[in-house]
């Protein structure tokens, strides 16, 4: 990479997560890819520097969370899978501006189609120690089902956002396809759909390890929740102390509480 591409990329990382490529229409990353990707990198943390790779994201959308990942953990290879061919395209190009395509690729493919699976493992197939499966596998599926919350116009918002009454499973059902045995899935839900997403994981031998839920502020309900689930495991669930995004009293030019920062200091920067 010659001089002019490299300094270009360093501002691209100093500026992430802003200045990416988000094309007209589609549903605008936010938190939840940034929050999802740092809960990732602790289940990373958990592995040997040498087992940490390959990694693997469904749904990656413009890259967002597949590109946390890769700023916080340096040494990973990384694929994300796509179906449409706009979020595709601007993943690709937001690797790019970022310098990272040396690590990070983007494959379009829909899951859990039969040949999507194979393009993804004959991928897994070539990286170092990925024979077995990836190490990580992240998702950040749609909350909403068909008949929940409002509709939008934009066909790729809708498609974001709104699960159907499979979606889910096939969430889950590509994670335990393509993880190593004990390999990691961690996942970013709707705190009040809990009871679906550990159903949907049960049905595919993912044993729930660890959940961390996330309340915007003290005195509120939790929004999110943050699961991890290791392939072929028992569930033996440790529920982590709450994590507050923001601080209780409304205190001037302060948006994210120390404790989120520390969480995933890419919140602190304007998206």
């Amino acid at each position: 990479m010659h001089s002019q591409a490299l300094t270009e990329s360093r501002d691209a990382r100093q500026r992430f997560p802003a200045g990416l490529l988000q094309p007209e229409g589609c549903a605008r990353f936010g938190m939840d890819a940034l929050l999802l990707a740092a809960f990732a990198a602790r289940s990373l943390h958990g592995l040997s520097p040498a087992g940490r790779a390959p990694v693997l994201e469904l749904g990656c959308g413009v890259g967002a969370a597949l590109l946390t990942v890769a700023l916080l953990e340096e040494n990973i290879t990384a694929l994300g899978v796509e179906h449409n061919p706009e979020l595709t395209q601007a993943a690709e190009e937001n690797i790019l501006r970022l310098g990272l395509a040396g690590r990070l690729h983007v494959l379009r493919g829909t899951l859990p189609a039969g040949e999507c699976l194979r393009r993804c493992r004959d991928w897994l197939a070539d990286q170092p120690s990925g024979k077995q499966g990836a190490a990580l596998v992240l998702a950040n599926p749609p909350y909403w089902m068909r008949r929940e919350g409002r509709t939008s116009s934009r066909a790729l918002v809708e498609t974001a956002r709104r699960d159907t009454d499979t979606t889910l499973d096939a969430f889950c059902l590509s994670a335990a396809a393509l993880t190593r045995h004990k390999g990691y899935f961690c996942c970013i839900y709707d705190a009040r759909m809990l009871p679906r997403l550990f159903e949907a994981c049960a049905r595919h031998r993912l044993g729930i390890r660890r959940l961390l839920p996330v309340h915007p502020r003290k005195g509120q309900p939790a929004g999110r929740i943050l699961l991890e689930a290791r392939k072929g495991a028992a569930h033996e669930l440790h529920i982590e102390e709450a994590l507050y995004l923001h601080p209780s009293n409304a205190e001037e030019n302060v948006r994210w509480t120390p404790e989120a920062l520390q969480f995933c200091p890419f919140l602190g920067r304007p998206s």
